[in-house]
């Protein structure tokens, strides 16, 4: 009998440890987005790896020579990106990513000289901390669960929020006040954003 094929959108575990205030940030975004937190976790990480912005913060770190999209990085043995903070308390979230993606981690671990997990927790962190993939993220999200109407409605919202208090309100900011602000149990998204523009918008 020949070798059984594997294939190729195949999934494994992969368990990240994070600090509570990232954990928290995590579960919170998951939360607003309405998003399973290994589905959200997968996201950050895959966003994590396609940025150059965040590679490049990384790369310094590289104690071994790698190869990440025909770029060669070198490594140096002193360059090691060390452990993690201690006196925080850590806990562990499990998230399933491809074998591309664990593969593009792997390698990013070779060159760190730490394991592939760790990388993973650092493409988290990095990912979360990104204004841009945060926006971009809640956008998507609102722009599937929205009518045309009220993403226009919302937009509104942003441009009032930054000419007129000179604050650079984004996406993320406002989806999560919106959240705190309408709290009647069992109202999905659309049903809060309605109320929340009825109460404190159309009178402005």
């Amino acid at each position: 009998m020949g070798e059984r094929s594997v294939r190729s959108d195949k999934k494994r575990d992969v368990k990240i440890t994070v600090h509570g205030e990232l954990k928290e940030s995590i579960y919170r975004l998951a939360f607003i987005t309405n998003t399973p937190i290994k589905n959200l976790v997968e996201e950050m990480i895959i966003y994590a790896l396609r940025s150059k912005r965040i590679l490049h913060e990384l790369a310094p770190h590289f104690v071994r020579d790698v190869r990440i999209d025909n770029v060669l990085y070198v490594g140096h043995k002193d360059n090691h990106v060390g452990h993690s903070p201690t006196g925080l308390s850590y806990s562990r979230i499990k998230t399933r990513v491809t074998e591309q993606t664990f593969t593009a981690i792997n390698t990013i671990a070779y060159g760190l000289d730490v394991r592939p997990a760790r990388v993973a927790a650092l493409l988290t962190f990095e990912a979360l901390h990104d204004v841009t993939f945060v926006d971009t993220y809640i956008k998507k999200y609102l722009e599937e669960n929205l009518n045309d109407y009220q993403i226009l409605e919302l937009k509104k919202i942003i441009d009032y929020i930054r000419r007129d208090f000179d604050t650079d309100v984004g996406w993320a900011s406002l989806l999560s006040f919106v959240i705190e602000e309408v709290r009647e149990p069992l109202t999905n998204l659309k049903e809060k954003v309605n109320t929340f523009v009825i109460k404190s918008w159309q009178d402005k």
